[in-house]
């Protein structure tokens, strides 16, 4: 017997295959985007063309300057944090960032709260993607050397795998979506990505990054789901955008939650 006010099962179903199509409409869109960016950057509304992109870039390079000016001040500090410290830093960031962003869409699901499904989505596309673009492209183009092969900060381009840390970047996209299911609201965002951090004090602590390698996998993870989460506000008011899951069928009498799963074409001309 169905519990009064608890979602059936074929509702589940039916908000599980919206997300699925939300989740592949918008990786599309976001690769689209991405890709097509460049033919937009003499737009009025480019970027590009604002100060306050300007400002923002130079910050971020400021902090980033301040981080690798820190770098061996703080190896100092971590390089003899015990292996069974460095792994708990590790483990904790894992699973309290891990578990909460399974806890939010799993919130989202049994509440209806849609925003919630989509940031928790959002954030794992920030994730995954983030990831992908520091082992593929940043970490090969860059050849950092890791703490533990050299004892110099500036042994860039010589084969290695140390910038920026493959661990802290998915840490940091997963806080970004928290945060914003919070509004970044500072009560929620310091302790969120507090906990992200102490994954790269772990990551240090085991000597294998430099602090500028933390800042800078920080910045890549956040900035990425940030990206998206801008991307998919864009997407969501953009009907007549090509799909590649086609939507669900409208509902009847006799099927008041239908599925609607499977792949298709649409578009709007």
């Amino acid at each position: 017997m169905m519990m009064r006010g608890q979602p059936g099962f074929t509702l589940l179903g039916s908000e599980v295959g919206s997300d699925f199509k939300y989740l592949g409409n918008n990786l599309v869109w976001d690769g689209e985007d991405i890709g097509t960016a460049p033919l937009h950057i003499a737009d009025p509304n480019s970027p590009f063309r604002s100060e306050d992109f300007y400002l923002a870039f130079a910050g971020l390079g400021a902090v980033w300057g301040g981080s690798f000016s820190l770098d061996q001040t703080m190896r100092s500090h971590l390089q003899n944090m015990s292996g069974m410290d460095a792994g708990l830093l590790e483990h904790t960031s894992y699973g309290l960032l891990s578990v909460s962003t399974a806890g939010l869409y799993g919130y989202g699901l049994y509440s209806g709260d849609t925003r919630a499904r989509d940031m928790a989505i959002t954030a794992g596309e920030g994730a995954g993607i983030s990831t992908l673009v520091d082992s593929l492209i940043i970490k090969t183009a860059f050849g950092r050397l890791r703490p533990s092969q050299t004892g110099s900060h500036t042994a860039f381009f010589r084969g290695g795998r140390s910038f920026v840390s493959g661990d802290v970047t998915p840490m940091f996209a997963l806080a970004a979506g928290l945060s914003e299911y919070f509004n970044n609201a500072w009560y929620a965002s310091v302790p969120i990505y507090a906990v992200a951090l102490t994954d790269g004090f772990g990551r240090m602590g085991y000597n294998a990054h430099w602090f500028s390698d933390v800042i800078g996998a920080a910045m890549l993870g956040a900035l990425t789901t940030e990206l998206f989460v801008h991307l998919h506000a864009q997407h969501a008011l953009e009907s007549g955008r090509w799909q590649l899951i086609s939507s669900a069928p409208p509902s009847t009498p006799l099927d008041p939650y239908p599925m609607g799963l499977g792949v298709g074409l649409s578009y709007n001309w």
